[in-house]
């Protein structure tokens, strides 16, 4: 379980950097060094999903198996059709013409995501 929740939180750690709004030239951490930003409006999907995920990584941290029922909600709140993680992508008129190449990292993660949860 432990590779679906590493999965599930990178897909979450893309999520939040769309999470909230950045002013201007505010300075985000790039990995190597704190570095300006463009503005970026807040994206309420994004943040939705963000909170959804990490509730199931808390929800699923302490046990050491998922019970049927569990995998079952998972299984369609993330993969379902309609209204699931699986249909969520970033608009290119909110986040500017990025959005090609972040909901390509996002459909990377999530069948990522998908084949660890095939696998629990």
């Amino acid at each position: 379980m432990n590779s679906f929740l590493v999965s599930l939180r990178q897909v979450a750690t893309l999520l939040a950097r769309f999470s909230e709004t950045r002013l201007a030239g505010s300075l985000e951490w790039d990995g190597t060094r704190y570095a300006p930003t463009d503005s970026l409006s807040a994206d309420p999907q994004a943040a939705k999903w963000w909170g959804v995920l990490t509730a199931i990584d808390g929800m699923l941290m302490g046990q050491h198996r998922i019970p049927a029922l569990q995998k079952q909600y998972l299984e369609q709140v993330l993969f379902g059709g309609m209204g699931s993680l699986n249909d969520f992508v970033f608009d290119e008129d909110k986040i500017g013409p990025g959005a090609r190449q972040v909901n390509g990292e996002l459909e990377a993660l999530r069948r990522q995501l998908h084949d660890e949860f095939r696998g629990l």
